[in-house]
């Protein structure tokens, strides 16, 4: 069964099919969604629901269609006064066989303080089935209904829930919420699928109103995007091909950075684990923010986890560019004026990137963390993730006799990164808050910064 079509302007748009939305879902053996919020959204204003789709979607570059029952997890803002009016449609990540919401990890500050909404997408077939913490094993009773025919259908499937969250027939997953713009993300393979979808999908849907290709895809384009894309780089991905030049295409590549990083496996790891390994009860607010003072450092505290090939993933602060991405591309789709500038480049030796004396990354956008260095960040090591290996005390303080002179540094260039427009004023104040709290580094008493 299948709902309403979208009929779009323009020549050779096709029509989008306006899938049929079940839920909130309940029940099941866990009693909860996987992958839900590990802590209470409604401490912060938060409604987070689950809901299933269902249509028939058509394959990509073919006329071949099949059924289909997938699902999206949705969290809004309990009072419309709170909503921006922006939903963020994370296509999930599946390349570990289990779905990784990265870009709502990475940007849910931001997206909490701004008032979006924001969608757990699951789009692709790993995310549905087979292994332990895929919807269809880790609750065959709850998730019996859902079917996926493939990735090949992927890209429709992603364009019906983009339809069903910004104008639905019946079930109203946004509890009544006006959607005024959708912006889709997506990281590493989910990129990679974007990326095919803005240049083959997008075209006939329209459904979509921007773009955040995080960590995949690439930088050419026969024909450039009709709609806003942001692309952001990390210094794993680095290559100096050049990109192309477009009205509705921007490149940011972020000195520093690491494919994945230590936020997403420590968040993972120590908080969205317990939760779906053990039916831990949701934790209240202040656990998540207790847990981001060690998941957000950047290497200034010397942590036991730093050094060591895990699935943490090294400390370069990724979340601030991703912030930062978030929430000027929702001001590029509202109005083109309002487009960001492209970010410097990368510098190369040859094909590599070229290092400064502390082996990081030279070019580039450079948040604070790599001008002011306490560390030496490693993107190369230990597959996607990364390492970081912080400098010696010796060496820190051969740099920075005093914390008094590191934090100083740090003051200019946090100032200077805001003023420039490649870090948010909040996340500007929680950066400096960790590099004030690295006083014992210096072996100095724990004090206010002035």
């Amino acid at each position: 069964m299948v709902g309403a079509a979208l009929a779009l302007p323009g020549p050779g748009r096709a029509a989008v099919s306006n899938p049929v939305v079940s839920g909130p879902i309940t029940g099941g053996l866990h009693g909860h969604p996987l992958f839900d919020s590990w802590w209470n959204p409604a401490e912060v204003g938060y409604v987070q629901e689950e809901y299933f789709v269902s249509g028939t979607a058509t394959a990509l570059g073919s006329a071949q269609s099949a059924p289909y029952t997938t699902r999206m997890v949705v969290s809004r803002p309990s009072s419309p006064d709170r909503f921006n009016g922006s939903v963020l449609l994370d296509w999930t990540n599946v390349t570990g066989q289990f779905e990784n919401a990265v870009d709502t990890l990475e940007g849910r500050q931001l997206l909490v303080r701004e008032g979006w909404a924001f969608v757990h997408v699951s789009a692709q077939a790993a995310g549905i089935c087979c292994t332990p913490l895929t919807p269809k094993v880790w609750d065959p009773v709850r998730y019996a209904p859902l079917s996926h025919p493939g990735d090949q259908y992927s890209y429709d499937i992603f364009s019906q829930v983009a339809r069903a969250v910004r104008a639905p027939t019946g079930v109203d997953p946004m509890g009544g919420l006006h959607v005024q713009k959708e912006v889709a993300a997506g990281q590493s393979q989910s990129a990679d699928y974007l990326d095919t979808y803005v240049r083959q999908a997008q075209p006939g849907a329209g459904v979509i109103d921007g773009f955040l290709i995080h960590g995949g895809g690439s930088k050419t384009w026969a024909t450039p995007p009709a709609v806003p894309v942001l692309h952001l780089l990390a210094d794993t991905e680095a290559s100096p091909a050049g990109p192309s030049t477009s009205t509705n295409y921007r490149l940011w590549e972020i000195a520093g950075t690491s494919h994945s990083d230590f936020w997403i496996g420590y968040e993972q790891e120590v908080g969205q684990g317990p939760r779906a390994l053990t039916d831990r009860p949701q934790q209240a607010y202040s656990a998540e923010q207790d847990l981001n003072v060690t998941a957000g450092n950047y290497g200034e505290v010397v942590h036991p986890m730093d050094a060591t090939c895990i699935l943490a993933g090294a400390t370069f602060p990724m979340r601030y560019a991703v912030s930062t991405a978030l929430h000027d591309l929702n001001a590029w789709v509202r109005n083109p004026l309002d487009a960001p500038a492209n970010g410097p480049r990368f510098q190369f030796n040859g094909a590599l990137a070229a290092q400064d004396s502390h082996g990081n990354t030279l070019g580039g956008v450079r948040l604070p963390p790599i001008d002011v260095p306490v560390a030496h960040y490693v993107s190369t090591a230990c597959g996607l993730g990364g390492l970081t290996v912080p400098f010696t005390d010796a060496e820190l303080h051969a740099l920075y006799p005093t914390h008094a002179a590191y934090y100083g540094q740090m003051v200019t260039k946090t100032n200077a990164a805001v003023t420039a427009g490649w870090l948010l004023s909040p996340d500007g104040q929680d950066l400096l808050a960790r590099a004030c709290a690295a006083k014992v580094r210096w072996q100095e008493a724990p004090s206010p910064c002035p």
